[in-house]
């Protein structure tokens, strides 16, 4: 039921209390707006990071070894330890919650100089060692040709998958790389594939754009790495989170 009577008491408040009437209303307008830009800024961000994330897998785990901080069993601190190719037998025996495994070296880039050669014309690359798993977890868009595959491992090709950029650099406009021959470690490798970087932001071994792929095997071999593996990347498979693998992992 309406009160006229009451609704005259308060307006009669409010306009003998001007001052307190106009804090309290901008101290609740103030904190409705603040709520609003809070709110926005949190929907932004959290859409600048999933952007960033793109096609990459967001339930990947990365695993690499370092010098060891403890002594054990007589062995001082400070030891160097590295990743072998009998441990990717071993992660998907003992972890069974992995879904997708690619073991990476990573040679190459600025600090080596001009180390990717063809013709008169050279470059200083990222020079990639990988399976073909790692394009199931960061993706990238092949303009021409393919990716690594499974007998390029096995066979230790000399074949070689180069971003947009080393075309760029290594050959004419428009020119047709594939089948074409470049040169690693004074090494020569053909080239199958052309590729530019997919949606993801995540960057690893620096701009995608300057980086080739060669099979894991054939990296090992001429950057004389033995059976070294530099670090792993896996996913978890479907409905498993990705701490549980990477608890299982460091343990």
């Amino acid at each position: 039921m309406f009160d006229l009577d009451r609704w005259q008491e308060i307006m009669s408040t409010l306009k003998k209390n001007k001052l307190r009437t106009f804090f309290t209303a901008f101290g609740v307008f103030w904190g409705i707006f603040m709520l609003v830009i809070m709110l926005g800024s949190g929907t932004g961000l959290k859409n600048g990071v999933t952007s960033d994330f793109g096609d990459f897998a967001t339930n990947s785990v990365f695993m690499w070894s370092r010098t060891t901080t403890m002594p054990y069993k007589g062995f001082p601190r400070g030891r160097r330890f590295n990743f072998r190719n009998d441990d990717i037998a071993v992660l998907k025996r003992e972890i069974p919650e992995i879904d997708i495994l690619s073991p990476r070296n990573q040679g190459g880039g600025r600090r080596e100089g001009n180390n990717v050669i063809r013709g008169y014309k050279s470059g200083a690359f990222s020079v990639m060692g990988d399976y073909p798993e790692w394009n199931l977890i960061d993706p990238v868009n092949i303009l021409n040709g393919r990716f690594l595959n499974h007998a390029d491992i096995t066979e230790k090709r000399k074949v070689a998958v180069i971003g947009n950029k080393v075309h760029e650099v290594l050959f004419r406009p428009g020119e047709d790389a594939i089948g074409q021959y470049i040169q690693i470690q004074g090494i020569f490798f053909q080239v199958i594939g052309v590729f530019k970087p997919g949606q993801s932001g995540v960057g690893f071994g620096g701009d995608k754009e300057q980086t080739i792929f060669i099979p894991l095997t054939t990296f090992q071999r001429i950057y004389n790495w033995g059976d070294i593996i530099g670090w792993f990347a896996f996913t978890s498979k479907p409905g498993v989170p990705a701490s549980l693998v990477e608890e299982k992992a460091a343990a």
